[in-house]
């Protein structure tokens, strides 16, 4: 019952993590396609969890996604520059859930090993097919990051939708098997 409440909790504070993580990440590309720090702005207590930016009249939230793009737009004006702050949290979610992983596998918390990229892969899944395709399907506009990479480059956000599972499970499968630990 005690392993079973452990693992509860840690999936919990899992997500928010990964959700903060990955939020960062859209935000260190922000900063390095060149929007200035001053004109972004995590949210993490909002739905959906975004970086927010700045206008003349506010914070603008990725739900009102038009306003939001054509900001990020004067910002970024290069379709791959814009590819690359969305695609920012993918790749910091993923080198973080990769780093946590490896640490504890060989601390000897292999359950956690196991369960930190299940979760990870169970969020993205869900995630991707529950919220951002239906969603995007209904406003017929992009919603999230997988179908606002999809309508920067289709192919490039189906290898990104492919590296996202395909890491996670060899994540799961490296420390199922325990072969470095």
């Amino acid at each position: 019952m005690i392993l079973f409440f452990q693992i509860f909790i840690a999936n919990i504070a899992l997500l928010f993590i990964l959700i903060t993580v990955h939020e960062c990440g859209h935000w260190f590309f922000g900063r390095l396609a060149g929007i200035p720090a001053d004109q972004m702005r995590i949210r993490l207590l909002t739905f959906p969890q975004q970086v927010q930016l700045r206008d003349s009249d506010g914070w603008i939230s990725v739900s009102t996604f038009d306003r939001y793009f054509e900001r990020l737009r004067e910002f970024i004006p290069s379709r791959a520059g814009q590819f690359a702050y969305v695609v920012g949290g993918f790749i910091f979610e993923t080198v973080f859930l990769a780093v946590i992983t490896v640490i504890l596998g060989l601390q000897g918390y292999w359950l956690y090993a196991i369960v930190a990229p299940g979760v990870s892969l169970m969020m993205y899944l869900v995630y991707v097919f529950a919220m951002d395709i239906p969603q995007s399907k209904s406003l017929q506009k992009p919603w999230g990051d997988s179908t606002i990479l999809h309508s920067l480059a289709p192919n490039w956000a189906i290898g990104v939708a492919m590296g996202m599972v395909v890491t996670r499970v060899l994540l799961i499968l490296l420390s199922v098997t325990r072969v470095f630990w």
